[in-house]
């Protein structure tokens, strides 16, 4: 979190005086935070081809730029956008619904857009596991973000659909916090960890050694594709550049047309700017399998809106998607 000096310069850097007396943001950087692997392929796109720069100049809003930054974990994500440190952030579904809810009389999070649907998977190493049903004491489940990650909410959905809502907290006394690189090393390396909850392009390296198989996916939780990430911004940013949100979510569409369409622009932007080094044919591998779907329509937010409020993570019930997100996105479609 940062002290109240560096906020008052991040809020000294981005406001000027105007004619009137008043402040106003005067933008010509927006800080975007993201984080590591495949999951933010479409942020990639974006960063490697300067699509929020050319639709900001497409909207009036010559000279903008987008700067990019990699933090470790969700809630540095967060952290970064509530205190000012950035301007737009990227996170999984549970985690930006936690703080919509929180956040409503004061820094009012909205979603800008989703940014993913590419299925999130637990795998294992134990042979004696082969479904959830089987995980016991002795059975260590690395993830990003205990109980908040999209991750750990999709674990305790389907602990729901298995035991009951009153064990839905099953298995959270297994879980221990890795991002994704150190959960996959340590799943590898024969430690106590011997589950991991995984995502591209780790799932795949995970599945290609022996003994090492599936047990649980997010599209068996969501009953098909869901929205895994979405982009998100406080009002006061949303409400000083509407333009530039309008800017964004035509860059999110763009992005994910590229990946659709193009697998090797696709590829080449992940590894230009994600610091991977994947070889390029494993990350055209993920965009060519079928389960890999981009879609801007919201999917299952309502879905995991509602489990977590019936089971106390949220105290206020969105009354529809179009409530957590901004208008600039439009579309009836969605769920």
């Amino acid at each position: 979190m940062m002290n109240e000096r560096q906020r008052i310069r991040v809020r000294d850097r981005f406001l000027a005086p105007v004619s009137q007396g008043k402040r106003r943001l005067v933008l010509d950087t927006v800080r975007i935070a993201v984080q590591p692997g495949m999951t933010y392929l479409v942020l990639n796109v974006m960063q490697h081809q300067k699509l929020l720069e050319k639709h900001a100049a497409a909207a009036g809003l010559p000279g903008v730029k987008a700067e990019f930054m990699r933090l470790a974990a969700g809630n540095n994500v967060n952290d970064a956008v509530i205190g000012g440190a950035v301007d737009v952030g990227a996170t999984g579904v549970p985690a930006f619904l936690l703080m919509w809810a929180k956040t409503r009389s004061s820094v009012d999070i909205r979603a800008i857009a989703p940014f993913n649907n590419m299925p999130l998977v637990l795998v294992t190493r134990n042979p004696a596991v082969q479904r959830i049903e089987d995980l016991g004491p002795n059975d260590r489940i690395a993830l990003p973000g205990v109980g908040v990650s999209s991750q750990a909410i999709m674990l305790r959905m389907a602990a729901a659909r298995a035991f009951g809502d009153a064990n839905f907290q099953k298995f959270d006394a297994l879980t221990v916090n890795r991002g994704h690189p150190d959960a996959m090393a340590a799943l590898l390396s024969n430690t106590e960890i011997n589950c991991h909850f995984t995502a591209a392009p780790y799932l795949q390296r995970e599945l290609a050694v022996p003994g090492i198989h599936p047990i649980l996916t997010s599209t068996d939780v969501y009953g098909g594709p869901g929205t895994i990430g979405v982009t998100f911004a406080t009002r006061k940013f949303r409400d000083a550049n509407p333009r530039l949100m309008a800017a964004f979510v035509a860059a999110t569409r763009e992005a994910m047309a590229v990946i659709k369409n193009d697998h090797r622009a696709a590829a080449d932007a992940y590894l230009a700017v994600s610091g991977d080094n994947a070889a390029r044919a494993e990350v055209e591998a993920v965009l060519a399998d079928p389960t890999t779907v981009f879609d801007i329509a919201p999917r299952g937010t309502m879905k995991v809106a509602e489990f977590m409020h019936r089971t106390g993570s949220i105290k206020v019930m969105p009354e529809n998607w179009q409530a957590m997100f901004v208008p600039e996105l439009g579309g009836k479609a969605g769920s």
